[in-house]
């Protein structure tokens, strides 16, 4: 069998006719090929921004590539130069241009993306074809191409895909088919480009639809988790990176705020509890860990991490009590902070408190221990629901953590690091990242973020920018500004893409924290 990517179009909304030719391929080919569903492209053309799409491209490690257009319906006809496709559910509709020629722009696509980036000429076998999975062309009227036969394959076809595949790589590859000019280094970078392009596509909103499928499962396998724990007034939640902790905790807060609770959310970190205000409806107080303490602690100054012991004896009188209290990122916090936040409650054994954390994101020595004073032990949240298998992958194979974890299906590009020799060499990677990432492939500003692991490595760029680009603490807000964060305040939110700036010393546990932000695209530039 084929290695496909993605594994499972189910919740890709394919037409039948993509998914039919997905099962053939998949069934048919042997696993020495990949094949991609749904690859689309953009690219700068004559002062506009071109997009298109690949439905499936076709990859060997010894012939090359090639691009498939994938067209359904009872029968394909020209008339005036002008394409139709005659479906018989929904009628003829016309086409946008000739499926062979869409193929082709594809294929050349890819071939010129993997001239610039890799420097060197494609010197695999590139080809492109239509596929009529439903009809025989024989019994059309017309000749739809003056292209070689091999370029098409219908329905009679579809019995023996191999063989269609090979004749079409023949075809285009001529002389250079079955000579070994092809490396399994030019493949590898090939392989590359194309999850490369699927990861940006991804970013710029072609996952929206598989993403909102996706999140209906998500919202009624939490939904059950939630009308679980409504058994248990008050709980620990375990859980990896990316495995859903926050949206629990939102939701559990929205709803005890609905019965007419009055309730709470905090934690350490101000972004987090800014993006917690953002999602929760008006009955729900959100406070930050120093923000709340300074509430309610006499002569409290912050930040938290400078307290160490005495909070307790400078609780005020007269604080504000809660029916509920839900502390995400709870890892960050103290046995003091803990026994604060459990003397907050209205009720301390039958008041609601749920406690979100994840031992593997804990950056000190220090827990919050047994001052929660919760008897049962911890449910557990193992689903990785954020990040692309192979960024959670690497996020393991790098830090030997969060192994517990059971990794998102969707695939992406293989995060790339590169170390940077000085300041000099930091500016410019970044500079070319934004330029490549933001102008070159249209990604919005909004859905990449720079992480550093010391944000004294960012004070410069905050202070005087890269060349157009001006460096901000929050979402951006202008199209020349772009978020910069620590990757420690940057806990329990996400982006798109992440960039990480950091030292070749740096800990195991702050780069877990920063890979895991990434959604769909990483990229690691390494300090010496």
């Amino acid at each position: 069998m084929a290695i496909m990517y993605p594994s499972n179009i189910a919740e890709y909304n394919p037409t039948e006719s993509e998914r039919m030719v997905y099962n053939a391929l998949r069934d048919q080919l042997p696993d020495s090929y990949e094949v991609f569903y749904s690859v689309e492209w953009s690219r700068h053309k004559n002062g506009k921004m071109e997009k298109s799409e690949a439905d499936f491209i076709v990859a060997h490690p010894t012939y090359g590539f090639l691009c498939l257009e994938v067209k359904g319906g009872a029968r394909l006809y020209v008339q005036d130069n002008v394409w139709y496709l005659d479906d018989l559910k929904y009628g003829p509709r016309k086409l946008h241009r000739s499926p062979y020629k869409q193929a082709e722009e594809s294929m050349y696509y890819f071939v010129d993306l993997y001239s610039r980036e890799a420097n060197i000429n494609y010197n695999g076998i590139y080809a492109a074809g239509v596929v009529f999975p439903f009809f025989n062309i024989n019994n059309l009227d017309i000749q739809l191409s003056d292209r070689e036969s091999a370029c098409t394959i219908d329905a009679p076809k579809m019995d023996d895909l191999e063989k269609s595949i090979k004749e079409m790589f023949r075809a285009w590859g001529g002389k250079k088919y079955g000579l070994n000019m092809y490396s399994k280094s030019e493949h590898d970078t090939l392989m590359e480009l194309i999850r490369k392009r699927i990861a940006v596509s991804a970013a710029a909103g072609a996952l929206v639809k598989y993403k909102e499928s996706q999140l209906a499962v998500i919202n009624r396998v939490q939904d059950d988790y939630i009308y679980f724990l409504s058994n248990y007034p008050q709980f620990y939640i375990r859980g990896g990176a990316g495995t859903g902790k926050t949206w629990i905790a939102i939701k559990m807060a929205n709803m005890e705020a609905n019965r007419g609770k009055r309730t709470l959310i905090t934690c350490v970190s101000k972004p987090l509890s800014k993006m917690i205000q953002d999602n929760v409806n008006s009955g729900v107080i959100v406070k930050d860990i120093d923000s709340l303490l300074t509430e309610v602690i006499d002569g409290y100054e912050p930040p938290y991490a400078n307290v160490k012991e005495g909070l307790l004896d400078h609780l005020k009188d007269n604080v504000t009590k809660y029916d509920a209290i839900f502390v995400d990122e709870a890892q960050d916090l103290n046995e003091e902070v803990a026994c604060v936040l459990k003397c907050l409650l209205s009720d301390e054994k039958k008041s609601n408190l749920g406690v979100f954390y994840d031992d593997v994101q804990k950056l000190k020595s220090e827990t919050f221990g047994d001052a929660f004073m919760i008897d049962a032990p911890p449910f557990l949240l193992r689903e990785n629901i954020r990040n692309t298998s192979n960024i959670y992958e690497y996020a393991m194979k790098n830090t030997n953590l969060g192994m517990d974890v059971i990794r998102n299906p969707v695939e992406g590009p293989h995060p790339e690091a590169e170390k940077i020799r000085d300041r000099k060499h930091l500016t410019q990677r970044i500079e070319n990242l934004l330029k490549e990432f933001i102008i070159d492939e249209g990604l919005s500003n909004k859905s990449i973020v720079i992480l550093f692991e010391r944000m004294e490595d960012a004070s410069d760029y905050i202070r005087e920018g890269i060349a157009q680009w001006r460096f901000v603490e929050h979402i951006p807000e202008k199209e020349n500004e772009v978020y910069v964060s620590s990757a420690f305040d940057f806990k329990g939110l996400e982006s798109d893409m992440v960039i990480y700036v950091h030292h070749i010393d740096s800990g195991e546990n702050i780069n877990y924290i920063a890979y895991t932000r990434a959604k769909f695209y990483l990229y690691e530039l390494v300090l010496k």
